[in-house]
């Protein structure tokens, strides 16, 4: 199974969201998966394929195909769930395990 590792993750609690692009435009469909960043530990983080969701200006796009692990063009990190105020998360490394 294909997964995303984040390793080496410390941030500040807050919810963050894995966007990625599996096009080569700027305003396609994305891929998001959410994960907890936390607090003053540096932990790995680990989103299975199947767990991230297809998205177009952050709604569902439900007949999109799956994530294709291969077709990777870009990747993005936002915080999420319209938490306002500073935040901070700090990534060693991103990875696609086969």
């Amino acid at each position: 199974m294909a997964r995303v590792a984040i390793s080496h993750v410390r941030g500040d609690g807050h919810a963050y969201k894995f966007t990625i692009r599996t096009g080569d435009g700027f305003d396609g469909i994305q891929y998001q998966a959410r994960f907890t960043a936390p607090a003053e530990a540096w932990t790995d983080v680990r989103l299975p394929v199947q767990d991230f969701v297809a998205t177009f200006r952050g709604r569902k796009v439900p007949f999109a195909p799956a994530l294709d692990p291969a077709k990777v063009r870009a990747l993005g990190l936002m915080i999420s769930d319209k938490q306002a105020g500073s935040f901070e998360l700090l990534v060693d490394w991103i990875a696609i395990e086969r």
